[in-house]
């Protein structure tokens, strides 16, 4: 009980944060989503370490619950003015949902939420901070340059890290394979994932990699 305790009062103090930067002007915008983003999904994913895959079901649930709450009626306002229409933060609490659904490996869940809140989050900062002058689109949505390799980068340091700790699940050959593999195809996927629907996708099918790779 005293950790499902924690795990609402990381999340909740997260938005209390972010409300006050919004209240005070300090983030607006996709800054300041994308650092609820971040600092939520990371504390998110190491979850298993504290309480069973069940209970993050329910914690999910709860959290898809309330974002929907949350955009006809205010109550927190990290989600900001978004210039495109976007989905995001649906996607990202049905992935934290499906996620501990399809694995019982904590590294396994880790890796997932990471890789989109982190590798995620950091290329959409990048993106819009430094990347607007080499852009491209992608099914009429705009992407950058600086976004990929900022997401591409992020995702090899996750894998590296993350595989390691799980290197009893893989053999060296695998593990080979993956890294070098898995950033260009979930770089892709990201690219071509719109209206936030990669904040599914991408955890879901690393999931379904992984199982599918281990031992």
């Amino acid at each position: 009980m005293l950790n499902l305790i924690l795990c609402i009062a990381g999340i909740l103090l997260i938005l209390l944060i972010a409300e006050m930067l919004h209240e005070r002007k300090v983030l607006k915008g996709e800054y300041l989503r994308k650092l609820v983003h971040i600092a939520a999904g990371g504390f998110i994913a190491f979850w298993p370490w504290l309480i069973s895959f069940q209970t993050i079901t329910y914690l999910g649930v709860a959290m898809l619950a309330i974002m929907l709450a949350n955009r006809y009626i205010k109550f927190f306002h990290y989600h900001g003015h978004m210039p495109r229409p976007s989905y995001g933060d649906y996607f990202f609490a049905v992935a934290i949902i499906a996620s501990s659904l399809l694995t019982d490996n904590n590294i396994f869940f880790a890796i997932a939420i990471l890789e989109v809140a982190v590798a995620d989050g950091l290329a959409a900062v990048a993106g819009t901070a430094y990347g607007k002058q080499w852009g491209y689109k992608v099914l009429g949505f705009k992407k950058t340059v600086i976004g990929s390799m900022v997401f591409w980068i992020a995702t090899t340091s996750i894998l590296t890290a993350g595989l390691l700790a799980a290197h009893e699940n893989f053999t060296f050959e695998t593990y080979y394979y993956l890294l070098l593999l898995l950033p260009p195809g979930l770089t892709l996927l990201e690219n071509f994932a719109v209206y936030g629907i990669d904040n599914l996708l991408i955890p879901v099918a690393l999931i379904g990699i992984l199982n599918m790779a281990q031992i």
